[in-house]
């Protein structure tokens, strides 16, 4: 901190909430304490597999409307497939799983494979904001962001507790001191170290009021929406307009994370020349604090706050600061967080599993359960799911078990009456992701590289593109297998968007995800078209069915829509395929495999 910063005194007083915020946030269902609500008496009780169908079959009733039929076990492999692990069945496992179709078995063999951590890392990975890059002018290249990634598959995959995940990204450092810089879990907190601030000017002045401003911005905002769900963001320049949070709670809980700094880490020799910023987060060496801004401009400070959880959510409660407690700071954050008594950790996590499974979520404003976002279509639901994590030792995958072991789930996407908003009557035909798509084509081509971890990679871009971009740079793989591996690997740049992940939607902000974009543009059917690397792996496929199929154009067809599609070829298609075949060639009948609805929405 600056020293003119460092000599402004302490604005000890702190403004009372509003009245009517208080009255509004007391009768908030989100505030809340979260409590196992009771189950539901329904009428068609033999359709529920478990607590959950009962809280939809009761807004069912109530709405007079009936659940879609099961799906059947070619499309249940698939969803289960590319849900857990965003991968493809291969044909001999559905053989395998159409001859004895045990569900629960298959639930567990998928959370057991280290391609689960990768689909649901990079599901946390958008609501972390994350990137390889910062962004703007300079876009310095961050090594460390990588090292995050992959803490964050590892956990996915170790089934760590979801509080014992919140601890180590907000303070591992403070929780394990014996860590090395160089062990796997201190890199946990580089949720910190991954957005999208930067320490100098595009022209490369320093500037730190500047830095140390957006650091502290960036670190209170992505914390509120990632694990509370709340816009702190909207308290920075005057008092929240809906939420129980004043401007000097705000600068407040910025003082929580104003001794934190960011410590530059050595650059490899031979890379000492690019713009690299390898980051890791640690102590100052005394305490520190956030300033507050009048209007929140960094022209106006008014004085120096010291460091206390949101009053309301606190209840008011502030220990006296002591000398050396600032390296507790973050960890007093991540104690708060973590606790079974906040209302709102253990139900944002649930609503955000829900919408990882269903593609929609059971309150539709995922980063935001404050009064101004949505109500949840199945509060009572929505509560079971909060206490049953918490029950089950905050874990993941007892929760991903419960909940794919439901009727809900099972149902198909096949309905006689038009979609409800918010009424749970089939499951949802949804897009995959930019990820999905690109891992598909690999795996179905057979080129997909499965190595787990490592540094970020580089696919094939155009030199156009490049050249476009201040500053850009970006170094193709030298090796195809290289660059051909999962999308959590592929490079996340700031200041240019792998193309391919940019037209399918995929995340590259400088704030927290809680949902992805869905559109369907006509980008999309021209990439998949025209886009070199579709067209590649589509004619690598053709090879791979020919190698396996030889000559014999039946078993070609079947073998293809085994592995594109997940389920057998019905004689009509075959036919229509056979015919198309006598008038164009089996490369381009490849392709347009690639360009079908099927092969990219999952039902």
């Amino acid at each position: 901190m600056a020293q003119a910063q460092r000599a402004l005194p302490f604005l000890e007083e702190a403004p009372q909430l509003k009245v009517k915020i208080v009255e509004k946030a007391d009768a908030h269902w989100a505030f809340q304490p979260i409590g196992k609500p009771a189950l539901p008496e329904v009428k068609q009780k033999s359709w529920a597999k478990n607590p959950i169908d009962l809280f939809i079959l009761q807004m069912l009733e109530e709405a007079g409307r009936a659940p879609a039929e099961p799906a059947d076990s070619h499309t249940l492999l698939r969803r289960a497939h590319f849900d857990l692990l965003g991968l493809p069945p291969d044909p001999e496992s559905i053989e395998k799983f159409v001859q004895n179709p045990d569900w629960p078995s298959l639930i567990k063999e998928l959370l057991a494979s280290p391609h689960y951590g990768e689909r649901y890392g990079r599901h946390w990975l958008d609501v972390a904001r994350y990137a390889d890059s910062s962004g703007y002018g300079r876009d310095y290249f961050f090594p460390h962001a990588a090292h995050y990634r992959d803490y964050v598959i590892r956990s996915m995959n170790e089934d760590k507790p979801f509080t014992s995940f919140v601890r180590e990204q907000l303070a591992g450092d403070i929780l394990y001191p014996e860590d090395k810089a160089t062990d796997g879990r201190r890199y946990a907190t580089g949720f910190y170290t991954i957005g999208a601030v930067y320490p100098v000017s595009a022209n490369g002045i320093k500037r730190p009021k500047r830095f140390e401003y957006d650091r502290l911005t960036d670190a209170a905002d992505v914390t509120g929406e990632a694990f509370l769900g709340l816009s702190f963001a909207c308290a920075r320049c005057h008092d929240h307009k809906y939420d129980p949070i004043t401007q000097h709670d705000y600068f407040a809980f910025q003082s929580l994370f104003a001794s934190s700094t960011f410590k530059e880490m050595p650059i490899e020799e031979d890379k000492q020349k690019l713009q690299i910023k390898d980051y890791l987060l640690e102590h100052t060496a005394a305490a520190e604090h956030a300033t507050f801004f009048e209007r929140g401009e960094l022209n106006a400070p008014a004085g120096r706050i010291r460091p206390r959880l949101p009053a309301y959510f606190s209840k008011g409660k502030t220990a006296a600061e002591k000398s050396g407690d600032h390296r507790k700071w973050r960890l007093q954050v991540a104690n708060w967080i973590a606790s079974e008594k906040n209302p709102l950790t253990a139900r944002v996590i649930a609503n955000r599993v829900w919408q990882w499974h269903f593609g929609e979520a059971l309150v539709a404003t995922p980063n935001d359960f404050g009064l101004e976002g949505a109500q949840p279509s199945h509060p009572e639901l929505l509560d079971y799911l909060g206490t049953y994590l918490i029950e089950n030792d905050w874990s993941l995958k007892t929760l991903h078990f419960h909940i794919m072991s439901s009727s809900t789930y099972h149902m198909s996407s096949a309905h006689a009456e038009p979609a409800t908003t918010g009424v749970i009557d089939r499951f949802p035909t949804t897009r995959m992701q930019a990820e999905t798509i690109w891992d598909n084509m690999l795996a179905v081509s057979g080129k997909l590289n499965r190595q787990t971890y490592g540094g970020s990679v580089f696919p094939p871009v155009s030199d156009d593109l490049v050249q476009s971009k201040r500053n850009a740079s970006w170094e193709t793989e030298k090796k195809e297998s290289g660059w051909m591996r999962r999308g959590i690997y592929v490079a996340i740049k700031r200041s240019m968007h792998f193309p391919f992940f940019d037209v399918f939607d995929g995340t590259n902000s400088a704030t927290s995800v809680g949902q992805r974009e869905s559109t369907v543009v006509s980008p999309q059917a021209l990439t998949m078209m025209n886009g070199e690397i579709p067209r590649k792996l589509s004619n690598v496929f053709h090879q791979r069915l020919v190698r396996e199929c030889g000559d014999d154009k039946e078993k070609i067809i079947v073998r293809a829509w085994l592995l594109a599609y997940g389920r057998p070829v019905t004689e009509k298609e075959k036919q229509v395929t056979l015919q198309f075949l006598r008038e164009a060639d089996m490369v381009t009948w490849c392709h347009a495999l690639f360009n079908s609805n099927e092969f990219v929405y999952l039902r």
